[in-house]
């Protein structure tokens, strides 16, 4: 019963969306999920709450994390694939590249950083129509010291491009020890939303 509303919830969009994969609507829940802000959530951040995602980009990922063959073979149930640095596949080149709704990284305290996430997102939405969302950031925590950049700003869909890719460059410093920073980038159609969730943390001096 682990759960049981996300899984609820999860089988309903699969119910409407049949054609949809399990990464496609994992992402439709994250994206458009309200955030949690009550007083018994306080001090929360984001990451507690369509991006699209192929097997081979987990595959890629778990390469990246130097899964060997056996190791992939006991995960996927054949043995028929391997890590190969000359793969002409377009899966994630690093684990942060996996095509996923929310973005996190951790950071040094008090060291300057810079995350770079390449995003891909697909249009679900009526076919035939065309869309455009632009994009805004927005902090639920003080990030004085941190600056999200998006490019591009805007995203245009239509019959022939439902496809379209952006690039979140997280940048500055976070100056204490087990501090979470939180931000959102949020893509609007000025009827639509969808909400992906930036987290920046260090570890604690525990």
């Amino acid at each position: 019963m682990s759960c049981p509303q996300a899984r609820g919830a999860a089988a309903y969009v699969k119910s409407v969306h049949r054609d949809w994969s399990t990464a496609m609507i994992m992402s439709a829940l994250i994206t458009t999920a309200t955030p949690m802000n009550t007083p018994g959530n306080a001090g929360t951040n984001d990451l507690k709450y369509v991006y699209d995602a192929s097997e081979g980009d987990y595959i890629a990922m778990l390469c990246t994390q130097g899964y060997n063959a056996t190791q992939l073979a006991l995960i996927i149930g054949s043995n028929t694939t391997a890590c190969s640095n000359g793969s002409t596949s377009t899966a994630a080149a690093s684990a942060g590249d996996l095509n996923y709704p929310t973005m996190a990284a951790r950071a040094d305290p008090g060291k300057n950083f810079t995350l770079v996430v390449p995003r891909t997102i697909t249009n679900v939405g009526a076919s035939g129509v065309a869309a455009v969302y632009d994009m805004k950031v927005i902090f639920t925590d003080p990030a004085d010291n941190l600056a999200v950049a998006v490019a591009p700003s805007r995203l245009e869909f239509n019959t022939q491009t439902p496809k379209a890719s952006f690039t979140v460059t997280v940048s500055g410093v976070v100056p204490a020890a087990g501090q979470v920073i939180s931000a959102a980038v949020v893509w609007s159609d000025n009827e639509h939303q969808v909400r992906s969730p930036v987290v920046v943390y260090t570890d604690s001096d525990d």
